[in-house]
């Protein structure tokens, strides 16, 4: 069964259909049972819709019913289309439109000329700049939608997971790394990163906030390398390395030297290459030696 590709927005649905945007533009169509042009264009509207076959999705918002979202897009009149794409409103029309006129609308945000990987890395770059900027739910709605739509896109998974660990949402960030078996190169990060949970699962259950506040007033080593395999579990390289580090300079045989495995455990969850480990490599051999 194909997706919907034109949906009714209400004042309880239109957050959840403009998270959609993240992956696929929308347009939003305002008009009411009164409106003669709004009636003519309505047809026109969800041809070029269904002929796009998902490249764009339609909203319609009846502006009497729903007047409260009609007030938030600032619409004065009808029939008006808002054209949002990537959690933002990109283009806004006032007024019957023809055909023609839609597609010259809608040409710059189809995606024309782009290779799928190209489609993929904008969408996600798009991703990290809604979670940057405060949408991570939005973000988050969309990531799961678009990996409904393609379960064998390992890079949207990644991206997931990685959003669930910064959250401290363990078991469904497990969960969703667990829907693929089979070990594949941009997924074998994250393994690695619940591989350092379970090296220190049956330590302290302390909120990372309050072990950066022990390490930083009388660090121990215990509390050094729960929080530098949590911290780097979590996404937080940079500070879960100075804390492996600080732990290799101070305690060098804490537990028999863990410090150098457990940094060689954290540069195997960094992607090859990462500037980050290359410069913590330098710093454990300097402390090494």
């Amino acid at each position: 069964m194909s997706e919907p590709l034109i949906f009714e927005a209400t004042e309880q649905n239109i957050q959840d259909l403009l998270a959609r945007s993240m992956q696929v533009p929308i347009i939003i169509d305002f008009w009411a049972d009164w409106c003669q042009p709004c009636l003519q264009m309505a047809p026109v509207l969800e041809k070029l819709v269904t002929e796009l076959n998902g490249q764009v999705l339609l909203v319609k918002v009846n502006a009497d019913e729903q007047q409260v979202v009609a007030s938030q897009f600032g619409v004065r009149s009808l029939p008006t289309l808002k054209l949002v794409f990537q959690g933002r409103l990109v283009n806004e029309l006032s007024g019957a439109q023809t055909e023609s006129a839609l597609r010259e609308w809608l040409a710059p945000v189809l995606g024309q000329g782009q290779t799928e990987e190209e489609q993929l890395a904008s969408f996600l770059e798009q991703i990290q700049l809604a979670m940057a900027h405060g949408q991570g739910p939005q973000a988050e709605q969309a990531l799961r939608h678009a990996l409904q739509q393609q379960p064998d896109k390992h890079l949207l998974r990644a991206a997931l997971v990685e959003y669930l660990l910064s959250l401290g949402q363990l078991d469904d960030a497990q969960s969703v790394l667990a829907e693929i078996a089979e070990d594949v190169p941009e997924l074998r990060p994250f393994r690695n990163r619940f591989a350092l949970l379970e090296e220190v699962s049956e330590q302290p259950a302390l909120a990372l906030s309050e072990l950066s506040d022990r390490i930083t007033s009388a660090p121990t080593a215990e509390d050094l390398h729960l929080f530098g395999m949590r911290a780097a579990a979590a996404g937080q390289f940079e500070a879960g390395l100075d804390a492996l580090i600080q732990l290799l300079r101070n305690y060098p045989d804490y537990r028999d030297g863990i410090a150098k495995a457990s940094l060689l455990k954290v540069f195997d969850c960094l992607p090859k290459g990462d500037p980050l480990a290359s410069r913590y490599r330098r710093q454990m051999f300097n402390a090494l030696h």
